[in-house]
């Protein structure tokens, strides 16, 4: 369901509060685990769930039921599928459910940004921040964000060949994401885009050994030029009288409770997280939906007819009049989630319909189950009408997360969404593009994603 703002997911994790869950009763400790098996030891079931996390769960859903158990990643874990499930998981955060990371995401985005931290810290952390990602500041943000795609698009189109998309939807994004954390202020974004993808490919590496040739050492090595760069902004910045309205001058005036602000390696860290998620999603889910309007032409023709009427410069306004815009950006997430699930892990002995989950067992959120469940018609397909007010085939909580959900729901959702919104409408209404023949575009998953070609096109300006 689209909110009446036209552009926003009418807040997608949302918790149904007719649930009839209960993770406090029965009391967990006489019912059975649920049924599964543990595979290999310390292997476990993993390397099979991570050639195909999809398939793995598919055939486990066809022998088991929507609850089973493995052992995968290195823990003990139950899979919980369908709607209510996903809500179950939502509402536990904080109660018998916490957020998981891995040691190597742990240490390379750092301890205390707000993906790490729990509790009220969490949440007066998400106070501090969440009026940069209001709908208010993203109809001030808009003329920003259309004058850097469009210099980015115009640059696209002049070249005399094709190009790889991935990587240049990845400049455009990150300079975008910049703009938003500093404002006006120069930053030198080549060093930073540089080390930035270094640390990147550090994030979901299964091995984090830190030695100078391994991509996690590596991406140790360029955190520490990060970190080092920004704590000289910081500073900079620190040393002003007065703070710019961005999210930096936030972060340095912000106070807790006894009136003190934020350490500096407190806010490097929260600029590390900021920078990238407020990209590498957004590049999923836009350049995945370029690729398949250049492989469905009905659709993108459709999309050209819907901004047609685009007149002068964007506005909030003007894009919510386009609701097809929104529903080519659902479909586009839903077929294609930007981030394929999470894990949670039980903080105690915990019952779910009929089985116990004992305490330390790792829960997975799986976005791809949810999106390409039975609540959909034939969910394989691309077909942005499904999210239209004639047929609103989204009307169940629990069955579209491309944000998440809950307490920990993306912060920068309705950002990302007025983000892709600019971008998809400055390409509908004045460029064409078409896939280079030839190229590799079987999918690799992780970290995120994307066909192993990087998506080549070759881009033109319309008229």
């Amino acid at each position: 369901m689209i909110s009446p703002h036209g552009l926003f997911p009418q807040r997608p994790g949302d918790i149904d509060m007719t649930l009839q869950v209960d993770a406090s009763s029965p009391s967990p400790e006489n019912l059975p685990l649920p049924p599964g098996k543990s595979g290999l030891p310390l292997l476990g079931e993993t390397l099979e769930f991570l050639r195909s996390s999809r398939a793995f769960i598919q055939r486990r859903q066809s022998q088991y039921g929507p609850v089973f158990r493995s052992h995968v990643l290195g823990s003990p874990t139950v899979f919980l599928l369908g709607p209510e499930a996903i809500q179950w998981i939502f509402a536990g955060e904080g109660k018998y459910l916490k957020n998981r990371w891995t040691p190597g995401v742990r240490q390379l985005l750092g301890a205390h940004c707000l993906s790490m931290i729990e509790g009220e810290e969490h949440l007066e952390r998400r106070r501090l921040l969440a009026p940069h990602f209001s709908y208010a500041t993203m109809r001030g943000f808009v003329p920003t964000i259309e004058a850097i795609a469009t210099r980015h698009f115009e640059r696209w189109a002049a070249l005399p060949g094709d190009f790889t998309l991935w990587p240049a939807m990845r400049e455009l994004a990150f300079e975008i994401a910049l703009a938003l954390i500093f404002g006006q202020d120069t930053v030198d974004v080549p060093f930073l885009m540089r080390h930035f993808k270094s640390w990147t490919a550090g994030l979901f590496v299964p091995v984090t050994v830190n030695l100078p040739w391994t991509t996690f050492g590596r991406a140790l090595a360029a955190k520490k030029a990060m970190v080092g760069y920004l704590e000289q902004v910081v500073s900079e910045r620190q040393s002003r009288t007065e703070q710019p309205p961005d999210l930096l001058g936030s972060l340095i005036q912000s106070r807790d409770e006894a009136g003190n602000p934020l350490t500096r390696e407190v806010i490097v860290d929260e600029l590390q997280l900021l920078l990238f998620a407020g990209h590498d999603t957004t590049v999923t889910a836009t350049s995945n939906l370029l690729l398949m309007l250049a492989q469905y032409p009905d659709v993108l023709q459709r999309g050209r007819e819907a901004v047609a009427g685009l007149q002068g410069p964007l506005t909030l306004d003007g894009l919510r009049a386009m609701p097809y815009l929104v529903q080519l950006l659902n479909e586009g997430m839903r077929l294609i989630p930007p981030i394929g699930g999470a894990f949670r892990v039980t903080t105690r002995d915990v019952a779910y319909n009929g089985y116990r989950i004992p305490k330390g067992w790792m829960i997975p959120v799986s976005i791809k189950s949810a999106h390409g469940g039975s609540t959909w018609s034939a969910p394989e397909r691309f077909d942005p009408d499904r999210f239209g007010s004639e047929r609103n085939e989204q009307k169940k909580p629990g069955t579209f997360i491309p944000f998440g959900g809950g307490p920990r729901i993306c912060l920068g959702q309705h950002f990302a969404m007025v983000e892709m919104s600019v971008m998809l409408a400055l390409l509908l209404k004045h460029y064409t593009w078409e896939l280079v023949p030839g190229q590799d575009l079987e999918y690799v998953q992780v970290p995120f994603p994307h066909p192993k070609s990087g998506i080549q096109l070759r881009v033109r300006r319309l008229g």
